[in-house]
């Protein structure tokens, strides 16, 4: 059996992905709720990506593991722009779905920081 040890920003991200879902469930945006379905898992396997490249898994210098970094990160982008532009094929409720779940991760750190600055250290 596989085991995935979440980090509490992917937990945060599916918990927030869980309130979308409910959200545009309940209000009937079966779209919405697709494209968030479709593009968490992008969301959550491209963080994993990112962060592999932040630990320097292989100890490169300091400018290569600089460039690693940001070479995911424009390559992270583009990905994302692709998706978000495949995304208009299935109308502007699949595609605000896709990017709500894109921006997952920056709403998990948003919360972070907000928690940090109220002094409950996130």
């Amino acid at each position: 059996m596989l085991k995935i040890k979440l980090t509490r920003t992917e937990k945060g991200m599916l918990a927030m992905a869980a309130l979308g879902a409910v959200a545009g469930l309940s209000g009937g945006y079966y779209s919405f709720v697709a494209g968030l379905g479709f593009a968490l898992p992008v969301s959550l396997l491209l963080l994993r990506w990112q962060v592999a490249a932040v630990d320097n898994l292989d100890n490169l210098p300091p400018q290569k593991a600089f460039n690693r970094f940001f070479g995911r990160s424009l390559m992270r982008s583009g990905l994302s722009l692709a998706l978000l532009g495949l995304a208009l094929a299935g109308g502007i409720e699949f595609l605000f779905g896709v990017l709500a779940g894109l921006v997952l991760q920056v709403l998990a750190y948003m919360g972070k920081a907000i928690l940090i600055i109220l002094g409950k250290e996130g």
